[in-house]
């Protein structure tokens, strides 16, 4: 079992990068609107995939899975709430109880997709 000690450390740093990125999360959609206008592009008026336009289109797909990737902790770990101390109501206590346990494991799931990402990335590069 993983310790909740370390997930709360992992949460903090989840937080405090989204919110040091959060400015820039206009520029994400900016970016993947760009990147899919290109990859409509290529595929709607390629007529055969060489090697070459193949391995460009790969690379603007892991380009957006990067740019989902950025977007989706900016939104989700933006907005994580804060431990309570024992002076709130008991019911107040477990909702926000509740609501980390999901935080908890939304970043299990954030951690465990960076990861994926990043296999492919090392795989798709050939580094």
């Amino acid at each position: 079992m993983i310790n909740p000690c370390i997930i709360n450390q992992m949460i903090t740093y989840l937080v405090k990068i989204a919110l040091l990125l959060k400015p820039f999360h206009k520029v994400t959609y900016l970016l993947a609107m760009i990147l899919v206008a290109h990859l409509t592009y290529q595929l709607a008026f390629s007529v055969t995939l060489g090697a070459e336009e193949s391995s460009n289109l790969m690379l603007s797909l892991l380009a957006l899975a990067w740019l989902a990737l950025v977007n989706l902790m900016i939104q989700v770990f933006s907005q994580v709430p804060v431990v309570l101390q024992r002076k709130s109501s008991f019911l107040t206590r477990i909702k926000n109880r509740f609501h980390r346990g999901i935080y908890y494991f939304l970043s299990l799931v954030f951690v465990a997709i960076s990861i994926a990402v990043i296999f492919l990335s090392i795989k798709m590069l050939r580094v």
